[in-house]
């Protein structure tokens, strides 16, 4: 099974809670969906940084415990990003940062490139703060730019404006970076904070299929999530659960839909099978993904679910 690649963030979330509960826990949306990915029993590899301090150490012994590999150079001499996560009543995070973004450029000789395209990633998940933060993010373009024609991309905006600065420069980058991507997963949420009007799914929607996406997931929280091609769509309830918290559904979300796409062979080579995916199948993919969702904000912090889990609870709800 061909490996896919995540590139981006790797940090300690600092997750306080309206109780007055404080917890540090590994975070970082790409190192979520990695978890979440390997979780699925997907080959992972993570490109990100951490610092050589005990943050890093946390993260290393989490990310290998769960089965995804650190592709060499992660480690560096700054101290290890941190997230802070205020949850409030209704388990919703308000986020703060210190977060220093850099990661390994790809090779640059011929021959160490014809090395990696011999056995290109099935597919790479880039987003949040690791697509937009420099100077990594320029990085993460360079590494899309290179692989793009091998292997599908997918990219969640996640937007966090209170790091990564005015929503025109996340626009800016994302006019840059969506030629180059498949498959996009956004929240309403996120669109709203870019443009500072309310803005429904189907318009999120267009704003990414208008140029070139082939497969786009707009997530509504509660609502659920509603799913786009080219020539069709379809809307997917959120599983009824108690919610604890909503940290990391997003990301469970989006490994879900990567697995769920991997499953029915439209990634990688197969990228044209993305247009064609009928109502039915789409639902289905949906109704998968808000599974893994529902799971993770049914516990606390970014928790994804096992693919044991997630057979459990579809087959519970004879989807």
């Amino acid at each position: 099974m061909t490996a896919c690649l995540v590139i981006g963030e790797a940090l300690i979330d600092v997750v306080k809670r309206a109780s007055g509960e404080t917890n540090r826990h590994p975070g970082g949306s790409p190192m979520n969906v990695a978890v979440g990915l390997a979780r699925l029993g997907r080959r992972v590899h993570l490109l990100t940084r951490f610092g050589d301090d005990a943050d890093g150490d946390t993260l290393r012994e989490y990310i290998e415990g769960a089965g995804v590999t650190i592709v060499p150079g992660a480690v560096d001499s700054d101290a290890t990003s941190i997230a802070i996560a205020s949850i409030d009543d209704s388990g919703s995070p308000t986020y703060h940062f210190d977060v220093y973004s850099s990661y390994v450029e790809p090779p640059s000789s011929p021959e160490k490139i014809n090395e990696l395209l011999a056995e290109p990633p099935l597919h790479v998940h880039i987003g949040s703060i690791g697509a937009h933060l420099r100077p990594g993010a320029e990085t993460v373009r360079r590494w899309v730019e290179l692989l793009h024609p091998h292997s599908t991309i997918s990219y969640d905006p996640n937007v966090r404006l209170s790091i990564l600065g005015s929503a025109q420069s996340v626009i800016d980058d994302m006019e840059e970076i969506l030629p180059h991507v498949d498959i996009v997963k956004a929240s309403t949420e996120d669109m709203e904070e870019l443009t500072g009007e309310e803005v429904s799914p189907d318009e999120a929607a267009q704003f990414f299929l208008a140029r070139g996406v082939k497969f786009v997931a707009i997530t509504m929280g509660s609502k659920g999530v509603k799913l786009y091609t080219p020539v069709t769509s379809v809307a997917i309830p959120a599983l009824t659960v108690d919610v604890v918290d909503s940290v990391g559904a997003g990301d469970a979300m989006m490994s879900a839909l990567i697995d769920a796409l991997a499953r029915i062979s439209v990634l990688g080579e197969e990228r044209q099978g993305l247009t064609e995916i009928s109502p039915q199948m789409l639902t289905s993919v949906g109704q998968f993904a808000a599974t893994a969702a529902g799971i993770t904000v049914s516990r606390a912090g970014a928790n994804p679910p096992t693919r044991a889990e997630m057979n459990d609870l579809l087959a519970e709800h004879q989807f």
